[in-house]
């Protein structure tokens, strides 16, 4: 067998991103998180993955003899859909677009820019496609609440190319070669707070402050000696605890004593 395993992928885990202005930045790229305007639908089914359906009109011509010597085809459709577990302000945008907290109204869905991000944890992968125009986003079948299983709210989301036909721009992350902390050693007193900055560095040799990428996870050997919350580090009482920062299967730390 002939072949690159890691051009295969298994994708672990997965979100989409929306953006209710069509004039929202983009990343810069797929090692940079996004940024204001965008906000995460949630959890979402992994079971039924982003389905991707191409709808288009298809016609063959004939000479006599039955020999194909002309196709047509036209009106491309992309419809890609995703499932949503969680109720939250922006999956009801998407579900029950206009109405209010107070207020259910007749769902009238407008254009949104949306992000479709897929992660391969054996290889580091993530891959971003992101509407280049816009989508119209609608529940896709009924929405079913029982007591057996979660709620789930599947939606379609129909993908609007821009007049050059372009669908969505493609974003493909590098891989990540370390993880740093910094500082690596701190002492604090009581009650002090200080920040951390994992830095991440990147195939290309470059590198880039990742402390607060929601990707990024920090955690504490000992929260009853010093905490960490969004990449600051909070001295509980006299003592040590190590801050570690985990991002794309690497971690760094730093060791902080209370005094």
């Amino acid at each position: 067998m002939s072949g690159n395993t890691n051009n295969a992928h298994l994708w672990t885990d997965a979100d989409v991103w929306v953006a209710a202005s069509l004039t929202t930045p983009n990343p810069a790229d797929a090692n940079s998180p996004f940024g204001a305007g965008w906000t995460m639908a949630g959890l979402l089914d992994g079971d039924d993955g982003m389905p991707e359906s191409r709808d288009e009109d298809t016609a063959d011509y004939y000479a006599w003899g039955g020999i194909l010597v002309r196709s047509s085809r036209k009106n491309f459709k992309l419809t890609k859909k995703f499932s949503v577990l969680e109720d939250n302000p922006t999956t009801r945008s998407l579900i029950w677009p206009g109405s209010t907290a107070t207020q259910v109204v007749v769902p009238r869905p407008g254009p949104v820019k949306i992000a479709f991000e897929k992660r391969d944890a054996a290889t580091g992968l993530w891959v971003r496609r992101i509407t280049r125009n816009y989508a119209i986003v609608a529940p896709d079948g009924d929405i079913d609440e029982n007591e057996s299983d979660l709620s789930k709210v599947t939606l379609a989301a129909v993908i609007y190319p821009d007049t050059n036909r372009v669908l969505f721009d493609r974003q493909d992350s590098q891989a990540v070669t370390a993880l740093a902390v910094t500082p690596a050693t701190k002492t604090l007193a009581v009650g002090a707070v200080a920040p951390l900055v994992a830095t991440a560095t990147l195939a290309d040799s470059t590198t880039r402050d990742v402390s607060a990428d929601p990707y990024l996870t920090w955690t504490t050997s000992a929260p009853a000696k010093a905490g960490v919350a969004y990449g600051y580090t909070t001295a509980v009482a006299a003592g040590a605890a190590t801050i570690t920062a985990t991002y794309q299967g690497l971690t760094a730390s730093c060791a902080v004593t209370v005094s």
